[in-house]
């Protein structure tokens, strides 16, 4: 194994309290995977934040910074006070945010961060869900890449106190719970288009933007909302 992908290795075997079996399975053999040169450009969830960790992610692999890009084409974040809904166990996107502002905020929602990562004045770790109930008083933007279900509840809160926002959906689809009512993946991303546009043209807050970060061959739909 190249040392690059040892110090991944070596780095979840040394924090197992961070993964749970599954993952850790998983990560070794996509490890392995990558090392007999067998992977793909878009990254599963638990790999990309690995590899953006240990910045051994290859361009063509950079999501984030696909994301960010786009983030930064519709909306200021310099000094703006932004929520990330569903950050990851390692924050790679909230801190690539953080360092590009100035006198501004993020704060990251997300009950698995890690207990290694440290926060600060304009960098807060709240290691709890986010809901449509939680405070989000003073905040500018709300965003999330790829939150799940999450995407729910940020899309609800945003347009329901009329603040921006922009989130990358993923397969979400089906959740498992009693009152689910979603048969594929499709419909729940339909249905999320749906309610983000309802209710940005409820609360005056422009139009439904759709993006697709086709580079990175991701499938799912980056929405926000537009101001006229």
């Amino acid at each position: 194994m190249s040392e690059e992908l040892q110090q991944v290795f070596q780095f979840v075997s040394e924090h197992p309290e961070l993964f749970d079996s599954f993952e850790r399975m998983y990560i070794k053999q996509y490890l392995q995977s990558v090392q007999e040169g067998r992977h793909d450009i878009f990254l599963p969830d638990v790999i990309r934040e690995l590899f953006d960790y240990f910045h051994i992610v290859s361009e063509d692999q950079d999501i984030y910074s696909g994301f960010l890009t786009l983030l930064q084409e519709h909306f200021s974040i310099e000094n703006a006070n932004i929520i990330e809904v569903g950050g990851g166990i390692l924050p790679c996107l909230g801190k690539k945010i953080s360092l590009l502002q100035n006198h501004g905020t993020i704060t990251i929602y997300d009950p698995r961060i890690s207990i290694y990562e440290t926060g600060n004045s304009r960098f807060h770790l709240i290691r709890d869900e986010f809901s449509r109930y939680t405070d989000v008083k003073n905040t500018d933007l709300m965003i999330g890449f790829m939150p799940c279900k999450g995407a729910e509840d940020l899309v609800e809160s945003a347009t329901q106190h009329e603040i921006d926002f922009m989130v990358a959906l993923c397969e979400g689809g089906p959740h498992g719970d009693i009152y689910d009512y979603f048969e594929s993946d499709d419909e729940w991303i339909d249905s999320m288009l749906y309610r983000a546009s309802r209710g940005i043209e409820d609360h005056h807050m422009g139009t439904l933007g759709i993006h697709y970060l086709d580079k990175y061959e991701d499938p799912y739909p980056v929405i926000y909302n537009k101001r006229k």
